[in-house]
């Protein structure tokens, strides 16, 4: 295992995602080794290790299904008080296994979804990053929630605000006129918004306002 270990960290750090999910093709518990990795948001690695958790499981659906959906049941597991523990990046992780193949993990997008409401608002530019996962690859699976999207668009974090735009712009052509009505109330003041969060985006971090986003989506 230390072998995996140090191949792991070593393809996180020259951003072979690839490299990683062949790995997790042969030996299902590089998944937990990402997984643990997964908890540092605030690294390249951390989020380089969300991301080849998505990767990886494409590989591994088919031969170890029961294996995502076990480790699906114990990040969600995770954001229960009882579980004495907190999942910081259980969210994110979820919806990197749920995107693999959503209509086999199709039940647990509800799931995934009523997190967004739980007392620790925390936890909602997760919930929201791990439906825009999903939606770019099956949006009719996440249009059930575009309620939730439309709500982060006032929301006082504009980590949750850039994260709701997200969706609004992927499930654009899928939005009801109520939605769309709302979104476009809320637009004026989404576009003059300079609020900066930091994302991971294509490798690296990068500094955007909210305005930027709302750009990309109007």
């Amino acid at each position: 295992m230390p072998d995996i270990k140090a191949a792991i960290r070593q393809a996180l750090e020259a951003d072979d995602l690839d490299a990683v999910a062949s790995l997790a093709r042969k030996d299902r518990k590089v998944l937990s080794q990402l997984v643990r990795l997964a908890y540092d948001k605030e690294t390249l690695a951390g989020w380089r290790a969300i991301k080849a958790i998505g990767r990886s499981a494409k590989e591994m659906v088919n031969k170890d299904y029961a294996f995502l959906r076990e480790t699906i049941r114990k990040q969600l597991w995770s954001l229960n008080d009882e579980s004495g523990g907190i999942g910081w990046s259980a969210p994110e992780i979820v919806g990197e296994i749920v995107s693999c193949a959503p209509d086999r993990f199709r039940d647990i997008i509800p799931l995934l979804a009523q997190v967004y409401d739980v007392d620790e608002v925390v936890f909602r530019p997760g919930v929201l990053y791990a439906l825009a996962t999903i939606a770019e690859v099956l949006p009719t699976a996440v249009e059930p929630y575009t309620n939730l999207a439309v709500k982060a668009l006032s929301d006082e974090n504009a980590m949750v605000r850039v994260r709701g735009l997200e969706i609004i712009r992927l499930l654009r052509d899928l939005l009801s006129d109520t939605d769309r009505a709302a979104v476009m109330r809320e637009m004026p003041r989404l576009l003059s918004d300079q609020s900066e969060v930091w994302i991971y985006k294509n490798s690296h971090f990068i500094n955007i306002q909210v305005k930027e986003a709302a750009e990309e989506t109007v």
